[in-house]
Formats: structure tokens, sequence, C-alpha cells
């Protein structure tokens, strides 16, 4: 009986502090400053150094619903970059100006505002076993 306690214990323990057996941890992207259109989506890409900004390591797309959205990236431990954009005409894509700029609201980790593409290096973040949230205000 005592045995069973344990295990049960301990079972209830590693639950409730964000265990995860596979050794990945929990990155929680809080994304903010939209433009008012009612019903578009938030798209929001991991990536790291070597496919920056051209092939993600994740990507998820939400609705945007109030001030504000979180969405959660199941990631093991590492260095990433985060780049975040809101479609505002819902076609699936991040619109652009004929020179490159963005039409859409967008944002990258650490708030970085760029001239131009942002670097790895300056967007980069370290992901450890404990969970973590980054914020991005998109740029309008």
């Amino acid at each position: 009986m005592q045995k069973i306690i344990t295990t049960f214990t301990v079972l209830l323990f590693l639950l409730l502090t964000g265990f995860k057996p596979n050794g990945n941890t929990t990155l929680k992207v809080e994304v903010s400053n939209f433009e008012n259109k009612a019903s578009t989506k938030i798209w929001v890409s991991v990536f790291s150094e070597k496919d920056f900004l051209e092939k993600s390591i994740q990507t998820q797309s939400v609705i945007i619903s109030g001030s504000k959205v979180i969405v959660e990236f199941d990631l093991p431990p590492g260095e990433y970059a985060v780049s975040t954009y809101q479609d505002v005409n819902s076609n699936g894509k991040l619109d652009r100006y004929f020179i490159g700029k963005p039409k859409e609201p967008y944002g990258f980790s650490n708030n970085v505002k760029p001239f131009g593409p942002p670097s790895y290096k300056d967007c980069k973040f370290n992901l450890t076993s404990a969970p973590k949230l980054i914020s991005i205000s998109l740029i309008n």
C-alpha cells in the first residue's frame, strides 16, 4: 500500500510541475497589438539558426480573440527565434510591398524592430527545461 501511495504522489508531482517524458518543454508565445480586424488569424513560427525565416521548426495559427493570444509549442531545450504576423486579409501568407516591407502587422522574439530582415542573433533566446513565456508586440 505504501508503494502505491508513493508512486501516485511522484506521478502527481510530475504532472503538476509540467514534466514531459520526451524531454521537451513548453514555449508560450504571447502576441499583442493587433490591427483591428475581426476573425483574423495570427501565425507564429519557431526557427533554428540554420533555417531562420526560411523553414520553421513548428508553425501554428490561431484566431484572434481579445487583445492578446497565447500560442504554445512543445520543443526540446535549445536556442530558438520566433516570428509572427497577423493575416489581415486571410490569404495564409505575409503580404509585402514591392520593396519587401510587410503590409500586415508582424513581430519577432525580443521585440526586435529591424530595418530590413532581422538577424537571428538579435531574435534568439534560450529555452531550458523549464517552461518559458515570451511576449511579442506586433509592429503595425
